[in-house]
């Protein structure tokens, strides 16, 4: 009796929201910087273009559902689709926030290559900008070319937009690659 009255002390803790007099000063900074991105959380219509030449055509996927929320008492945003049973590319991302080195990181992983893809980077403004420079994350493409990317994620709520250039030279110029409409 006195182990199930335990148990049940401590399933009740771990019930209890997290409010912020509960909040470990460590966690102010990054709890506060995952709270500037609350409006990308939420269930979206995500309609995915790619474009293979640069940005002069592009070829558009059907729309996809996906879910974005705050996990790990706020400190984690999650990206996962819906449906994972209909053909076409998936990938899910978690997104936190680096205290120390004022950076947040987005680590990427589709269903395709399954490699994780780790992206850095700051706010400007009301977007976010995160390249996989840094981590070195890149993808070769033959003849010892590296492709990077850079993700500009504009902060914004019923409707949002997601662009992904592409750099094969280290990311002295960048190319339109991927155009992501999120609508609510």
């Amino acid at each position: 009796m006195k182990k199930l009255s335990l148990l049940l002390s401590a399933l009740l803790v771990l019930t209890i929201p997290v409010t912020a007099q509960d909040r470990p000063k460590v966690s102010e900074k990054p709890y506060a910087m995952m709270q500037k991105l609350a409006p990308l959380a939420g269930e979206w219509s995500m309609v995915n273009e790619y474009s293979p030449d640069g940005g002069k055509t592009w070829s558009k996927a059907p729309a996809a559902v996906v879910s974005v929320e705050f996990r790990l008492k706020g400190m984690l945003l999650a990206e996962k689709p819906d449906d994972l049973d209909t053909p076409g590319f998936k990938l899910e991302t978690d997104l936190s926030y680096d205290q120390y080195r004022d950076v947040y990181r987005k680590a990427v992983v589709d269903d395709t290559w399954g490699i994780m893809d780790v992206y850095e980077g700051t706010l400007e403004g009301d977007k976010l900008v995160m390249t996989n420079l840094k981590s070195g994350t890149t993808f070769p493409m033959g003849n010892g070319v590296e492709r990077a990317f850079r993700l500009t994620i504009k902060i914004a709520t019923p409707k949002r937009m997601m662009t992904i250039d592409a750099s094969d030279d280290g990311g002295t110029t960048w190319m339109p690659a991927y155009k992501l409409t999120y609508s609510k």
